[in-house]
């Protein structure tokens, strides 16, 4: 047995290529609470927000009062204990809760739609607390996979460019500057 002196070839060992993508990701950033959500893009020039295609969502009767959204008086009743003492009774709901969740689900919806309709690619959610997880429990998994970033706050009446600042403290630059 002879040994050879050559040594045999190795195949070499290209890294992979990360995947690409064929177009530019068309994100939304959605500024919401329970009774107005504002819709933007990023701009040409990826420094500022304008305002998107669609028309902001509004929802007069989650700002009234609760006189204003139910006509009708709590209903009256006598005490228990005697004396007559007449005293009216709790509602069972609350109003202004039940239109901010009623607003909550016509987004959700919205949302849907667009994301059906493929309006864009990457989506941003702001809002309070409280908006943002009611919003996410209504979302669909479809549109909850295409959530980029969520942020907790009240930006709903801001101007375009104090939230531009607000998300490039926030977030990532690519989100805000679009590559």
């Amino acid at each position: 047995m002879t040994k050879s002196l050559m040594k045999p070839r190795r195949k070499a060992k290209l890294p992979a290529a990360p995947p690409m993508d064929s177009r530019r990701k068309r994100t939304l950033i959605v500024v919401a609470d329970g009774a107005r959500a504002r819709f933007f893009e990023p701009g040409d020039n990826t420094r500022t927000l304008v305002p998107a295609r669609r028309a902001d969502m509004l929802a007069p009767k989650s700002r009234r009062p609760t006189r204003e959204i139910v006509t009708d008086r709590a209903g009256r009743g006598y005490s228990t204990a005697g004396g007559g003492i007449r005293h009216a009774f709790e509602p069972m709901h609350d109003y202004r809760k039940l239109e901010k969740h009623k607003f909550t689900a016509a987004l959700a919806e919205t949302l849907e739609d667009g994301c059906a309709r493929r309006q864009f690619d990457r989506l941003v959610l702001v809002a309070p607390r409280r908006s943002l997880g009611e919003l996410r429990a209504l979302l669909s998994p479809q549109v909850k996979k295409i959530v980029s970033h969520e942020v907790a706050k009240d930006l709903t009446a801001s101007t375009p460019a104090s939230i531009t600042r607000a998300l490039q403290r926030v977030l990532p630059t690519p989100v805000v500057e679009q590559p």
